[in-house]
Formats: structure tokens, sequence, C-alpha cells
């Protein structure tokens, strides 16, 4: 009872405390400031139309800038800086520059343009394309601002952009990882962003827009929460959204090295369609790890598989991953993208994307370990390792208004990898004189299957009273994971006469299913704040059965306890939720309160049976004051 009085007591004093905290914020919030002015043709003293009136620092970086109406009027919403450098300039007249101060007056009266009446020989007219500006908490450059090779893609265009940086094959923007990569606002290949930026051509891209999009839920509430994702929005110019570009290109080098792909797009209007493909051998790819990264498998790579004198086997390496990994990576690839809206209501991308790699690695090692100043040992190795990888991956997301009050958003998604790994390794460590002190020879063998199926569901539903909605979010996955593999080692000691041989085989199988329902209530409390009530019930459940059996002198299977295991677990939880939110000027509060009540229940069946159950509940307060500055977009 005592749990329950505290929770509607918090309850309460966090929306008591609204007004407090609104009251608050406006006495401290100070108001956008607004610069206007009037410029005057000082030879006809008429207004100018078309002036160019732009705000600068004082080290003149371009922060706004607009042009005078047909009354020579002009405004601009001047950032929040202590001083800024005033520009108006029109061809053939005289440049004003004025310094403005947050004190000044923001009316900045009648600005009067003289004739520059300099009597100019040969005139060689040279201009400079604007890098780009500040729209409210979106940065969009100018992509004619930068220059590039001929033929590149707009991953090199990019990279050239300020605060756009990658890192260890990471895109990220204004120091935070790019989650997105859009094309006109539509996801183009999924949520993958590194395929839109190498199968897009640079000279297809008018600007470039880096922002912070809000969450699902925000955008259908209507409400900033303070969740975002970092996104980069790439435009393409007018001339290419109807009609058909792509590129063709293919090369052959030493070493039977070669790379071939191409990309094609079909655009008209709001229906697009793009396919693409790859094949090389020089360690190259057009798409991220998400799409190798299902299925693992021991795979041996590189030293420190065997050693000294006694010897050991095992220490796989599970990475993989094309771009990372040593070796000839070989690497086949194809895509389709198809985006389209469907009358006036309902968006729709999907896509399908296909790769193989195929990794060889042939390493020879030799090695002197010096024990002492007289002795040394001489270790020398042969390994042959190969890794091949099949992915499949579909995704979608259908956008619907259903009506004024109802809308939806369903995003389904299925993958299915299948990865093969191969290892033989031959190793062998002598002494000083060259005789043999120990002795390796082991092989790997192994297969792996796995499949992820999953789907979301938002719904909303706007009430007559403006920001109050009911939203549901339901969440499905399932995947499954099987995997066989084989062992083959023996370990001689030359010194102690002794032999040790390992055959086994493992083989494991992982299924798991898991569902989230989210059900939430908005309440408008006030113009800045709003009040949340939620309920969400979840629950994750997993299979698992692993088995290895190693082969005994008779070569019959016999099960080894001490790598075997098999279990189920299931974890449900239920959770209560209240929740406060105050957004203004770029200061976001978010304080919730949540009763969360668990159950884990693990039923064991070997090596030992047993079932193990337990009951958790929880008050989960959590608060977050965020900033973000609208002229930046950082926070």
């Amino acid at each position: 009872m005592k749990n329950y009085s505290a929770f509607f007591l918090l309850v309460f004093s966090l929306l008591a405390a609204q007004p407090i905290l609104a009251q608050r914020a406006q006495s401290g919030d100070r108001p956008e400031q607004k610069l206007t002015g009037i410029v005057l043709d000082g030879t006809i003293n008429k207004p100018m139309v078309g002036a160019n009136v732009q705000i600068k620092t004082l080290a003149d970086s371009l922060l706004r800038g607009t042009v005078t109406d047909g009354q020579g009027k002009f405004e601009l919403v001047r950032p929040d800086i202590p001083q800024v450098k005033i520009e108006i300039t029109f061809i053939g007249y005289q440049k004003i520059s004025k310094i403005h101060s947050l004190r000044d007056p923001n009316d900045l009266g009648t600005f009067v343009l003289k004739e520059d009446t300099k009597e100019l020989g040969e005139v060689l007219i040279e201009g400079q394309v604007p890098v780009g500006e500040q729209r409210g908490d979106t940065t969009s450059f100018n992509a004619n601002a930068f220059k590039t090779m001929e033929n590149a893609q707009a991953e090199d265009l990019i990279r050239k952009m300020p605060g756009i940086t990658m890192q260890g094959g990471q895109l990220q923007a204004q120091g935070e990882a790019v989650q997105k990569v859009l094309v006109d606002g539509r996801e183009f290949f999924g949520s993958d962003p590194s395929i839109a930026l190498r199968n897009l051509p640079a000279d297809a891209i008018e600007r470039v827009e880096v922002l912070d999009q809000r969450s699902d839920q925000s955008r259908l509430t209507g409400f900033d929460d303070g969740n975002y994702s970092k996104t980069i929005n790439i435009i393409l110019r007018e001339d290419r959204k109807n009609g058909q570009f792509g590129r063709v290109y293919a090369g052959y080098g030493t070493d039977d090295r070669y790379s071939a792909g191409g990309s094609l797009n079909f655009f008209s209007g709001d229906r697009r369609f793009s396919i693409l493909g790859l094949t090389n051998n020089v360690n190259q790819q057009n798409f991220s790890s998400q799409d190798l990264a299902g299925v693992t498998a021991n795979s041996s790579g590189g030293r420190g598989g065997f050693r000294g004198g006694g010897g050991r086997w095992g220490g796989g390496n599970n990475n993989f991953f094309v771009g990372n990994d040593i070796g000839i990576i070989q690497t086949n690839a194809i895509g389709l993208n198809y985006s389209d809206k469907w009358g006036k209501k309902i968006n729709v991308t999907g896509s399908y994307f296909f790769n193989n790699t195929n990794n060889t690695l042939q390493q020879i090692t030799n090695e002197e370990r010096i024990i002492s100043e007289t002795q040394s040992q001489f270790y020398q190795e042969n390994l042959i390792n190969s890794v091949d990888n099949y992915n499949h991956r579909a995704n979608a997301r259908i956008e619907a208004d259903l009506n004024e009050k109802n809308s939806i958003i369903v995003t389904p998604s299925i993958s299915f990898q299948t990865n093969k790994t191969f290892s033989d390794r031959d190793a062998l460590t002598l002494g000083n004189t060259g005789d043999s002190l120990s002795a390796l020879r082991s092989i790997t063998d192994a297969e792996t299957k796995a499949f992820n199926v999953s789907n979301n569901i938002t719904y909303r539903y706007k009430f007559d009273k403006p920001r109050r909605t009911l939203s549901t979010d339901i969440s499905t996955t399932w995947n499954n994971r099987d995997q066989l593999s084989d062992l083959t080692a023996a370990s001689r000691d030359y010194n102690r006469n002794l032999l040790d041989t390992t055959i086994q085989r493992t083989d494991a199988l992982n299924d798991g299913f898991n569902y989230r329902v989210n059900v939430t209530l908005t309440e408008p409390l006030g113009e800045k704040a709003m009040g949340t009530f939620g309920y969400q019930v979840a629950n994750n459940k997993t299979i698992a059965d692993q088995k290895t059996r190693v082969f005994n002198e008779e070569n019959l299977p016999v099960l080894d306890t001490a790598l075997s295991n098999e279990f189920n677990n299931k974890f449900i939880t239920q959770r209560l939720r209240s929740g406060y939110a105050y957004n203004n000027n770029g200061y976001s509060i978010n304080l919730n309160l949540d009763y969360q009540f668990a159950r884990l229940d693990n039923e064991a069946f070997f090596p030992t049976e047993g079932v193990f159950k337990r009951d958790f509940n929880n008050i989960l307060p959590s608060a977050n004051i965020n900033f973000r500055n609208r002229e930046t977009g950082f926070s």
C-alpha cells in the first residue's frame, strides 16, 4: 500500500509542478529577434527589389540570408550571438556593411545603395556559390559549392562537407552517428546509410540536409519529446526527379583483380524504382555489416591458434565482415528499391537486397621466439581459411493517413542468412638444433543458417481537442539460428612423447520470439507541456539447445556435458507509466514515473533439470533535461 501511495503522490507532484515550470521558463525566454529594414535605390530614390541581405559573423561566415521584396523591405531572424555583421549588396552598387549588437534596435531603418560608377575595362565576373544555410535545426548544404571528381558518388560529395566525417566505416554528422540517409525525404534501400551514399551520383544532388529527425511517436502526436536520430536527407536536382539515369563501370588489373557494377534509376514523380549490382575481388562493398551480422561461425584467422612447447587449439575469429578481414574477399550483390505514393494518403517504400561474400586467406608464418641468450624456439605455421556468407534482406515501410483523425505506420522486414567456414591449420615448433618440440594439425568446418522476421505497427488516433492523442505500438520479432560445426585436431608433444587427438561435433539451435505492445495517451497541459499515460506489456521467449559430442577411440560419439545445454527462458514485463514533458525554445524536460511487474520463468533440461521462477516489482523514476541549440542543431 505504501508503494501505491508514493506512486500517486509523485504523479500528483509532477502534474502540479507544471504551471511552476512553465512560468519559470516563460520568464527566462528570449524571443527571437527579427531584424527589419528597407533598401532604396540611391539613383532614383525608389525601393530596391531583389537586393541581397546577409547576416554574417565578424569573420565573414554566412549565417542567414534573404532578398528584399517588391517594396524593398526585408526581414531576417537574428542568431542569438553578441555581434553580427549585416551586409547589403546588389550588382553595380556599392556594398553596405554594418555591425549589429544584441542591444541595438531590431529595426535597422533605411539603407540607400549608391551606384558604383567606376569605369571598368574588360570585366570578368566571378561568383561564389553559397556553401549552405541554417534553417531552424536543419543544416542545408549546396552541392554545387563542393567540387568532386567526374563520376563521383554521393559519399565523395558528402565527406567534403563541414561537420560530416567517416570514422571506421561509420558516417557521422555533427559528432553523432548517422542513423538514416533519406532521398527526397524517403527511405532508400531501408535504413542502411551506406547504400544510398555509394550508389547515387554526386551530380544528381542539389543539396544535402543534416537534421535531427523526431521519432514516429513524436511526429504522430505533434509534440517534441526530445527523442531524435541524426539523419541526412539528400535532395535531388529537379531534372533528375523525372527520367532515367545511372552508371556502369568495369575494371581489370594485375593478379586477376576485377571490379564491375552499376546502378539504374527510373524516376517519374512520386514513383521511383532503382536497381543496383556489383561484383569484385578488391575488398569493396556497397552495403553495411548489418547484412553479415546475423550468422557467425568459428573461423580461425590470423596467428595465435597454436604456440610454444605444449600447444593448444581453438580461439576462432568471428569477425568476417567485408572490409575488416585480411585475405582476398570476393563480393557479389544486387538490390532493388521501390518508392511510390498510392493516392493522396499512402506512402510506400520497399527494398530487396542480396549479397554474397567469399573471404579466402592463405597465410604462412615463420617466427623466432628468443627464450634466453643461448636458447630460441622457431614456430612455423601454414593456414588456409575461407568464409562464405549469403544474405537475403527485404523490408518495407507503409505510411497511411486514413483520415483526419486516424493514421498508421507499418514496417515489416525479413532476412535469411547462410554462413559457411572452413579452416585448416598446420603448425610446428622447433628447438635451437632443429629438433621438433610440438606439432598441431586442426581442421574446422562449420555451417550456420539463420533468419529474422520482424514487424512494427504504429497506430494513432487524434481527438477533437488539439494534441490529445491515443496511440498503439505493436512490435514482433521471430529469429532462428541453426549451427553445425565439426572439429578435428591432433596435438603432439615430442619431449614427453604425448599425442592428444580430438574429434567433436557441435549442433546448436537457438529460437527466439518476442513481442511488445504499447498504448499511450497524450494530454496537453498548456501550450508547451504535455502529460503522458501509458501501459506496456512485453514477452521475450528464448529456446536454446546445444549438444556437443566427442568421438572416442572406438569412433563412437559421446555427449560432452561440459559443452552441452538445453533450456527455455521466458521474461514477461508489464509497465504502467505516467509522464510529464515540457518543451520551449530548445529546452526539453521529460519526467517519468513507471511501475513495472516482471516475471522470469526459466526451465532447464540438460545437463541438469530444474525450474526457476521469480517475480520482480519495481518503481522506475526517470528524468531527462536536454537543450538543443536551434541555430546549430547541437545539443
